[in-house]
């Protein structure tokens, strides 16, 4: 089973827009994000993202490629700030891959718990838009269960155009 975890791509200041939806820029690398997710033939079994604005158009810009078109689904507890143990348990019983889209510091934790077992610190750099392969492991050795399949940046894949 892979796990996906992405940062939502840049959204607006809430002085600009209370709901923070995604800026241009954030719409162009989510959108570089999903021709990459295409080239590299990445599929999964559902998108989910918190609801929040800024999550919501990420997602559903990312869900066009990974996921047969559908619309991605609004689940509780991807808060900034909630806690990892409903997606961890989620994820170990899924059947399938998922891909999961938030907010920092949420994000940061969930990689950091599903690569060392534990919240604290940190295991991955996420920048907006950044997406986290993670690859459910049966190795007991190995502290969380996870391991770091790839990650990608909007920043290192150059230029975008609109199509």
């Amino acid at each position: 089973m892979k796990l996906y975890l992405v940062q939502h791509a840049e959204a607006l200041p809430k002085e600009t827009d209370s709901k923070r939806p995604l800026s241009e820029k954030g719409r162009n690398d989510a959108a570089k994000i999903a021709a990459f997710l295409l080239i590299a033939d990445v599929r999964v079994d559902e998108v989910v993202h918190s609801g929040k604005a800024r999550a919501e158009q990420t997602a559903n810009i990312l869900s066009k490629d990974v996921w047969s078109g559908q619309a991605a689904v609004e689940i509780e507890g991807l808060g900034p700030n909630d806690s990892t143990d409903h997606l961890m348990h989620s994820a170990e019983i899924s059947g399938g891959d998922l891909m999961v889209v938030g907010h920092m510091p949420f994000m940061a934790k969930m990689a950091a718990r599903c690569l060392t077992g534990s919240e604290n610190g940190m295991a991955v750099a996420f920048e907006p838009g950044t997406v986290v392969c993670l690859e459910r492991i049966d190795d007991s050795e190995t502290s969380g269960g996870w391991a770091l399949n790839w990650m990608q940046r909007p920043s290192m894949l150059g230029e975008h155009k609109e199509v």
